[in-house]
């Protein structure tokens, strides 16, 4: 629209490659014919043609209708024909000069448009071009921060594990006894080693997750042993900040479940140790239910809760609720979204429920009774 107001608006330039062959064009260099340049009509549809078609018709027509009446042609009426055809011809004239110039503003409209559209799509590729060459390298920094995680979470491991070894003996007292204070010190030591090692696990668990390499080895597992064996490691901490830990006994006898036993004792210990952390006063409960073919896990706090705008947020990687890194300045909001991870590659699903700020909070997960194989995962 822009160029075709600029051509209407400027005077226009003879064009070069237009109706060559139009013999009026070519031989003829007054007016009305002057304006053949910019037309782009085939010789058959040329407006002046049909004007000299018609003009012929008429004076042709006026000429014998004229010799029918008075049975001659006058000079009057000679004179009058051809000034009826001139004035028409007048006429004629000022009413196509619009349509012609629009015909020729369109022709440059429409070139111009082609060269945008052109000069459009070559910026297009080459922008997709750069693109494609940044997302290669941004998958090329991905892969080598996830080695770098993985190879730095392995080095870890090992000496943490060994000093979690070695206070263990030192609380146990097996190199002599120890006094409150030094049993006291030791226990704060033991629990900062113990976040370390899950966060350890966590990051190497998200570079396996995003390399594809996260391996599941199932097996037949009793569910509430492992509920049991991290309450009964937890309880310390949960003693520490005088909160009531206990498992609740729903089912007299739980059937096994197909699992991968590291894999879902992890996401039990994320999902009590939350409940721990986030609990000021009161009590944390474990409980597990059998519901039809499903095998429900819930951990119920009577903690600070969660807004419901946060609920979505929760299982996100790096994702924490608003307020929380006040109560808890360590967390990493990896927890979580693992967790959620390996329950999904069980075929299962994982959500929390919460009545709101400083009512409580409730994280369940459910499993299927067999797991065949698991799920491909994408980020």
């Amino acid at each position: 629209m822009e160029v075709a107001e600029k051509i209407q608006k400027e005077k226009i330039e003879k064009p070069e490659d237009i109706n060559k062959k139009c013999w009026l064009a070519k031989s003829l260099n007054y007016s009305p014919y002057k304006r053949c340049q910019f037309c782009e009509l085939k010789f058959q549809h040329c407006l002046f043609l049909h004007y000299q078609i018609i003009s012929l018709i008429l004076v042709t027509f006026l000429l014998a209708l004229s010799f029918f009446l008075e049975g001659n042609i006058s000079k009057l009426a000679i004179i009058s024909i051809f000034t009826l055809v001139v004035a028409y011809g007048y006429f004629f004239n000022k009413s196509t000069d619009r349509l012609v110039q629009a015909y020729f503003a369109q022709r440059k409209a429409k070139d111009a448009l082609e060269k945008l559209a052109e000069e459009l799509e070559d910026k297009v590729e080459e922008r997709t071009n750069e693109l494609k060459k940044a997302n290669e390298e941004l998958k090329e920094l991905d892969v080598a921060k996830s080695d770098f995680i993985s190879i730095a979470s392995h080095q870890l491991r090992t000496p943490l594990t060994v000093i979690k070894g070695y206070i263990s003996m030192m609380l146990e007292e097996n190199f002599g006894e120890l006094t409150d204070l030094e049993k006291e010190s030791l226990e704060k030591v033991f629990q900062s080693n113990e976040r370390l090692i899950r966060l350890v696990e966590n990051l190497l668990n998200i570079s396996r997750i995003e390399s594809g390499r996260l391996q599941f080895n199932f097996a037949e597992v009793d569910l509430k042993k492992i509920a049991v064996s991290v309450i009964e490691e937890l309880s310390s901490y949960a003693k520490k900040k005088a909160l009531l830990l206990k498992y609740k006994q729903s089912v007299k006898k739980l059937p096994l479940i197909k699992v991968d036993e590291d894999k879902i004792r992890q996401v039990i210990m994320n999902l009590v140790d939350n409940s721990i952390k986030y609990t000021k006063k009161g009590k944390v409960v474990v409980e597990i239910k059998l519901v039809k073919k499903q095998i429900h896990f819930c951990v119920t706090d009577s903690g600070m809760g969660i807004k419901q705008e946060d609920i979505a947020n929760l299982f996100k990687k790096f994702s924490r609720c608003n307020g929380t890194s006040l109560i808890h300045t360590e967390g990493t909001g990896l927890g979580l979204y693992v967790a959620r991870i390996m329950i999904e590659q069980h075929h299962g699903k994982i959500w929390a429920e919460s009545l709101g700020e400083g009512k409580g909070s409730k994280f369940c997960f459910e499993l299927p009774l067999r797991v065949c194989r698991r799920i491909p995962y994408s980020v």
